[in-house]
């Protein structure tokens, strides 16, 4: 288990005062009636009353429109927690590659408008997930998310970034590939669905090389230090009326 220490939050939601949220180090347990999807890289999005008990339903992102917790498990994929100042309603989306690619993002964005969101009324924060120092790709891979409609603006560089705040070795490349900005794809997606920039904030962590030990799955696989999942959640204030 890892240290209450390591626990990351967001100063844009914690701005908001009517929520509670954090983004758990490796191996942490979220709050014990938080609603959990059973994940599977897809563009699902679940109301809190389907994913609870945890992992009874196949869903990526989660929504509460009451005061329970809303939470993601994720390794090196953007854990994404999203607030509506509208309705107090808050969502926790589970956004790897994959997931965003088919959608992920603008189904729960979607969902919250519908249930009375506006893009003006949307405060987001993209927590610790492998970041472009660490995270290479095939130019096969490149291609397939170049051709994506979604994606239009993608940041990826030939050589590898170094990382100033990295505290164990970053990835060693191995295929000749390229480095791919991950969390600037989900912020990229974020403004292309006409959310503010003032409010979106990414946590500037990589999971690979600057987060505790054991977040990386990817680092697991070339080192294998082990890892452990990191939960990420979201709650209305049950005292909180919008």
């Amino acid at each position: 288990m890892q240290n209450a220490n390591n626990v990351r939050t967001s100063a844009l939601l914690a701005s908001l005062g009517w929520l509670e949220h954090a983004f758990l180090p490796a191996g942490m347990a979220p709050p014990e009636e938080a609603a959990c999807g059973h994940q599977r890289h897809s563009p699902t999005v679940v109301m809190s009353e389907a994913a609870f008990p945890r992992k009874q339903c196949e869903a990526d992102g989660v929504i509460a429109t009451g005061s329970r917790p809303v939470a993601v498990y994720t390794a090196d994929c953007l854990p994404v927690l999203i607030a509506d100042t509208r309705h107090h309603h808050v969502a926790a989306v589970h956004a790897g590659l994959k997931g965003a690619l088919a959608g992920v993002l603008s189904q729960a964005v979607n969902r919250l408008c519908a249930l009375g969101a506006t893009r003006d009324s949307l405060f987001v924060a993209i927590g610790p997930a492998i970041a472009p120092c660490c995270y290479e790709l095939g130019e096969d891979m490149l291609r397939t998310i170049t051709a994506n409609p979604r994606v239009t603006a993608p940041q990826w560089s030939s050589t590898q970034p170094v990382n100033p705040h990295a505290v164990r070795p970053q990835a060693r490349a191995t295929n000749q590939g390229i480095w791919f900005d991950l969390p600037a794809l989900g912020q990229q997606m974020l403004l292309d669905m006409k959310i503010p920039a003032a409010q979106i904030e990414v946590l500037p962590v990589c999971t690979y090389c600057s987060a505790e030990s054991q977040s990386s799955y990817r680092r697991n696989g070339h080192f294998s230090d082990g890892y452990a999942l990191r939960y990420s959640w979201i709650q209305r204030r049950a005292s909180s009326q919008p």
